[in-house]
């Protein structure tokens, strides 16, 4: 899909806490005169909660403080940004794990620069008409057809292990790629049975259609399921250290903002997903992470193994960017 080169970026720095690296305020690139090797930034997000911290991040000045001008583009998924990675379009992108390593394993060199979510409880959800017969039947599900983002992504894998523990696989199913604004619309023609949603969509499509829950995405043994994050290329990571620094910096400031004063994540919601401030207040957050460890990607990796969604032989060290930039 097109790119139009003006998107936002994002910066964290709990990473950099983790390590123990993290810089005192005064040393930051900006403080200090070294700033980042690139100021402009464009960044690739999707129109979901997830990104929320991002645009807190802008609106208060956060990215700016680290000497970064950042720009958002909308995409329709991480499969679907990683093109735009690749050609320099998009200098950081949103994207969800499994889209990550299944480019990397393709040889396609990606570095994970940020944690994005994790999942909660209701953040994303497989959604029905409530004429279906569906809600909280997913064992009835063999013939359906279903609605993901993008296929060999993390809805796919959520999908595939739902699937499993009802007895059924993703051969029983079909599935149609939607994108997610898209996705209320499909599912009222009738175009599909169910849909895989992350907020806001649901809470959007339970008010509009009185759609019905099948099932949560993750539960179980996927409860906290590492989901999505910020990428770049290994070659951008390699070039930009500083760029990568500020970037991871300003996020994780924007999360520390958000959980100290939840309404100010809340108040930005309304803007980039035109929703009014009373639904925007009745959405089920994830859980806003900045720390991404080897240990992160593991955990989705067997997952992917578990269903042969990717082949043997990929190794997740070396894929985070590195903790600190060099001194």
């Amino acid at each position: 899909m097109p790119v139009n080169r003006r998107l936002a970026a994002t910066a964290i720095t709990m990473l950099l806490a983790v390590s123990g690296c993290a810089p005192a305020p005064s040393e930051s690139p900006a403080a200090s005169g070294d700033g980042p090797e690139q100021a402009s930034i464009t960044v690739g997000v999707l129109p979901i909660v997830d990104v929320a911290p991002i645009y807190l991040a802008i609106d208060r000045g956060l990215f700016a403080a680290e000497g970064l001008d950042v720009s958002i583009e909308l995409v329709q998924g991480g499969a679907a940004a990683i093109p735009a990675l690749v050609s320099g379009d998009l200098d950081f992108s949103y994207g969800n794990w499994v889209s990550f390593l299944l480019a990397n394993q393709r040889g396609i060199e990606l570095r994970a620069v940020a944690a994005g979510v994790s999942a909660t409880p209701g953040f994303t959800e497989f959604l029905a008409l409530p004429t279906s017969g569906l809600e909280g039947k997913p064992v009835n599900m063999a013939g359906a057809t279903v609605a993901l983002n993008t296929l060999n992504n993390i809805g796919e894998l959520a999908l595939r292990s739902l699937l499993e523990a009802n007895g059924l696989g993703v051969d029983d199913v079909q599935l149609l790629e939607v994108a997610f604004p898209d996705m209320g619309a499909t599912l009222e023609r009738g175009d599909v049975d169910v849909i895989w949603a992350s907020e806001p969509v649901p809470t959007i499509v339970k008010g509009d259609l009185d759609a019905v829950v099948v099932a949560d995405s993750f539960s179980g043994d996927m409860a906290g399921f590492p989901v999505a994050g910020y990428q770049a290329t290994a070659k951008f990571v390699a070039d930009n250290p500083r760029t990568v620094a500020a970037f991871r910096r300003g996020l994780a400031a924007a999360i520390d903002l958000a959980d100290s004063d939840p309404g100010a994540l809340l108040a930005v919601i309304p803007g980039y997903t035109n929703l009014p401030a009373d639904v925007a207040g009745r959405l089920a957050l994830p859980r806003y992470e900045s720390a991404i460890t080897a240990d992160t990607l593991e955990r989705v990796l067997e997952r992917l193994r578990r269903f042969e969604m990717i082949e043997e032989g990929l190794d997740v060290d070396g894929l985070v960017a590195p903790a600190s930039e060099p001194a």
